[in-house]
């Protein structure tokens, strides 16, 4: 008998990635590379496509075949068609059909959701919420997803393309511009992006005028990673970016953990590496901005998936659709 297998697929602003993941959530070959959103929206779509042909040349080593394809993309996504509506990290997405435009070309089934939730189902799945009945999910990246889990399930609310986009609450009206054209929203305090920008505005204003920081910023060199290692040694500009990260998300959390009356959250994603940095003004701002709730019952924890969490999320998905998997909660 074959062996079932799926490609999932996380896409992101900056990267993607894909694996061949067999029915027991094994990742059996994974891979990385430059979305390339930049080039356009055929260029990404090229690219994906190649991904997937090698994890496809792959599947046969394994003594399996592949039965479709779980495609996480940030964004509000329409499910049903396969289509991307909106993306604020990848515009040129708007309104493209992603997943008919992959069946098409690779001859297998796609199944498009957000990326965030997608995170949410792999975690509860196999990953850090598997015993959480309900938690709050989220992602931080290149922008900030989120994702809501009730009762062991992704919460859907009245499908209408989006759902749980906690990257998109206001925490500080009239503050920094988000990529979604609002002002103050999580994404814009939360996500590499906004790392990068609030260095950029210091070194405009004057505030960063040397040292590591602000030789990456004068070459051109600056990155999220990179603000990290310079909030480790102590740089104030860097320190004081990751300040203001953990403040939004502990004003975040707070109103999420009052309005649904829950007290869980996982939070993944690649900017989540900064979590020594971030996590003391999370806690100190959850408690603050938190009366209802009893903020040591509060729990907020890393992924234990890391990157791969979005990644197994989606092939979940294809798995449930497409082969003999169950299909039952996450």
């Amino acid at each position: 008998m074959s062996r079932e297998m799926v490609i999932g697929v996380d896409l992101g602003g900056t990267h993607m990635r894909t694996a061949l993941v067999d029915r027991t959530g094994n990742i059996l070959r994974r891979q990385k590379a430059a979305s390339g959103i930049s080039f356009g929206v055929e260029q990404t779509t090229r690219r994906l496509v190649a991904e997937c042909q090698t994890m496809l040349g792959a599947a046969g080593k394994f003594a399996g075949s592949v039965v479709g394809i779980g495609l996480g993309v940030a964004g509000k996504v329409d499910h049903r068609r396969g289509w991307v509506v909106f993306s604020p990290n990848l515009p040129a997405m708007k309104n493209y059909p992603f997943g008919p435009e992959l069946e098409k070309t690779l001859g297998l089934p796609v199944l498009l959701e957000n990326d965030a939730n997608a995170f949410g189902i792999g975690e509860t799945w196999i990953g850090a919420g598997r015993s959480i009945h309900n938690w709050v999910g989220l992602t931080l990246g290149t922008g900030v997803g989120g994702c809501l889990i009730l009762g062991g399930k992704l919460w859907n609310g009245d499908d209408l393309g989006f759902v749980g986009e906690i990257g998109h609450m206001i925490v500080s009206p009239g503050g920094p511009r988000c990529t979604c054209g609002l002002d103050g929203c999580l994404e814009a305090h939360a996500s590499g992006k906004a790392l990068l920008e609030f260095v950029n505005a210091a070194a405009l204003r004057g505030d960063l005028s040397g040292g590591p920081l602000f030789e990456l910023w004068n070459e051109g060199k600056l990155n999220a990673p990179g603000v990290y290692r310079c909030s480790v040694v102590g740089d104030p500009i860097a320190k004081s970016a990751f300040a203001r990260m953990g403040w939004a998300l502990g004003l975040a959390l707070a109103n999420l953990f009052v309005v649904l009356g829950i007290h869980n959250a996982i939070i993944g994603g690649g900017v989540s590496a900064g979590w020594d940095q971030f996590i003391e003004p999370l806690g100190r701002s959850l408690a603050e901005h938190s009366k209802m709730l009893v903020v040591e019952d509060a729990v907020v924890q890393r992924s234990s998936l890391g990157d791969d969490a979005a990644l197994l999320g989606a092939a979940r998905l294809a798995l449930q659709h497409y082969s003999s998997v169950p299909s039952y909660a996450c």
